[in-house]
């Protein structure tokens, strides 16, 4: 069965296409103040690449100065200090320019179609199909590999595609992830939608994300709401699809075109289409702040607290009262008050042990586990650039023809060094059981997100242990960023250091002032 034979079982046929094309007249479409380019730049794509690829360069410099100046990129001429204060997790932002190449070197059209010619992509991993007609949100999805053909069948008879984790098969998009999320120290994720023209793949919805929207070719309707609630303010999960009924009247109703910027908090509702702008359209979304909220962060805290309290204080050891389930409960509350005595004095003591539980607070220990968790391990591996490559363990012994290698070795004894990234790494004290003597000794890791998987999510964080007299000098690198320093003041002739550079280095962990690779005799 061919995609348009399955899509017209659905009911969606030429004869929707042509009543929207009908209809387009009902559009009242809001002005858009545009600005001008500032530089006046004959080549436009150009410069755009030319700005991007400086940005990346500050990796040389600070890692976490490369994720700001991006975003700082992304919601230009906004500063960034503006948008924290007043529209991060508060409002909408929307940026439009006249400059259509602006977002041109992360992706396009041509290289959507050459990911799905060259890999095997599969639908509902790397793949949607969608659509949204008649107030009735489908996916069309069929099983095994996404042939391109296929899904341009699709496409042709009114589908949007979504490519998912665009990160596995576009460079830039790679890139420009793994270098923002060194700003948010928080997963950086991306989505790409692609429209065609008279129609619109998704139904009204919130998310549970920081939503960045760039548009790529192409131009698209977007309407954004205000959320319903306080309790859908901020949310922790997405929403179900909403009917239009449901949800008001936009408080922005705009045509995104090449070049336009559009930010929205998680909860804000939003649809997008192209039922009225007779054109195609190819935006991607990025998204940050998945379950990276205060909630989130106590619910580590409190654990962490509990753990320590346990040990520590015999108050949170007690048993609990002899019957104390019939102190309270759905059943007991009916009764008429006052409660018993027994009742207020069990309450009493749980609000005593609930308080005494801030003398058993951790904040360090507890930003480590949470890090840990909701950042290093979902994170991307950094993006390493060739002037970097040149400067790290990656320009080592290299094989030539005729299975000959090359002299070259990398004399760390002379080198300054520093950690290759600001947040790819973290320190973490831990206890551990020793099995030998059945007890619970502490364990210094170094964790480190440069072997994760470009996948997202549920990576093995790799680790190295240090050695407890070794922590000192790995605390050492973590203060002296962004600054190098020289291995020989960093060891001090001592042996045991000068290995644990070595073993660093030889992870790919650390990065030197210039090239150190020397030819051998």
């Amino acid at each position: 069965m061919s995609a348009f034979e399955y899509y017209a079982k659905k009911s969606i046929t030429e004869d929707n296409v042509n009543r929207k094309r009908k209809n387009k007249k009902k559009l009242k479409k809001t002005p858009v103040k545009i600005t001008k380019t500032e530089n006046g730049d004959e080549n436009p794509k150009k410069t755009s690449i030319h700005v991007l690829n400086n940005i990346y360069n500050f990796n040389l410099k600070d890692s976490s100065e490369t994720g700001q100046k991006l975003m700082e990129w992304l919601i230009h001429p906004n500063g960034i200090d503006d948008f924290m204060s007043y529209y991060w997790e508060k409002t909408i932002l929307h940026v439009p320019r006249n400059s259509p190449n602006y977002f041109s070197q992360m992706f396009s059209l041509t290289e959507l179609d050459t990911i799905l010619r060259e890999n095997n992509l599969q639908y509902g991993t790397n793949v949607d199909i969608t659509s949204y007609t008649d107030n009735v949100r489908e996916t069309h999805n069929p099983v095994g590999r996404a042939h391109p053909h296929v899904v341009w069948d699709y496409y042709n008879n009114g589908c949007s595609v979504r490519l998912l984790n665009p990160q596995l098969f576009a460079p830039e998009i790679y890139k420009f992830m793994a270098n923002l999320q060194e700003y948010f120290g928080s997963l950086v994720g991306c989505n790409v939608y692609l429209t065609p023209p008279f129609s619109q793949g998704f139904a009204p919805h919130y998310d549970d994300i920081e939503a960045f929207v760039v548009q790529v070719d192409g131009e698209k309707h977007w309407r954004v709401y205000k959320p319903r609630s306080l309790f859908e303010t901020l949310p922790r999960t997405s929403s179900r699809n909403f009917h239009q009924d449901e949800i008001g009247e936009p408080i922005l109703d705009v045509i995104l075109r090449p070049g336009d910027f559009l930010y929205m908090p998680r909860g804000y509702i939003h649809q997008a289409d192209t039922l009225f702008t007779e054109t195609h359209s190819l935006h991607l979304t990025f998204s940050s702040y998945q379950q990276n909220s205060m909630y989130d962060f106590l619910k580590v805290v409190v654990n962490n607290s509990l753990n320590n309290a346990v040990k520590n204080d015999i108050s949170y050891r007690l048993g609990l009262p002899v019957g104390y389930q019939h102190f309270g409960g759905l059943c007991e509350s009916e009764k008429s008050l006052p409660h018993t005595v027994q009742r207020r004095r069990f309450e009493s003591e749980i609000k005593q042990l609930i308080k005494n539980l801030k003398n058993h607070l951790d904040l360090d220990h507890a930003i480590d586990m949470f890090s840990l968790k909701n950042y290093y391990t979902n994170s991307l591996p950094p993006s390493i650039c060739n002037v970097e490559m040149l400067r790290t363990v990656a320009n080592g012994t290299k094989m030539l023809p005729g299975g000959k290698t090359t002299g070259d070795e990398v004399n760390l004894e002379i080198a300054e060094v520093k950690l290759i990234r600001r947040n790819c790494f973290r320190l973490v004290e831990e206890s551990m059981l020793d099995e030998e003597t059945d007890r619970m000794t502490n364990e210094l890791r170094l964790y480190y997100n440069l072997d994760n998987s470009k996948q997202l999510h549920g990576n093995d964080c790799q680790f190295v242990v240090i050695p407890d007299e070794m922590g000192l000098f790995v605390k050492k690198l973590f203060n002296m960023y962004p600054s190098f320093i020289k291995v020989s003041e960093l060891c001090d002739d001592n042996e045991q250091v000068m290995q644990l550079v070595n073993d660093l280095w030889e992870r790919g962990l650390l990065i030197t002032s210039k090239n150190i690779t020397t030819a051998s005799n």
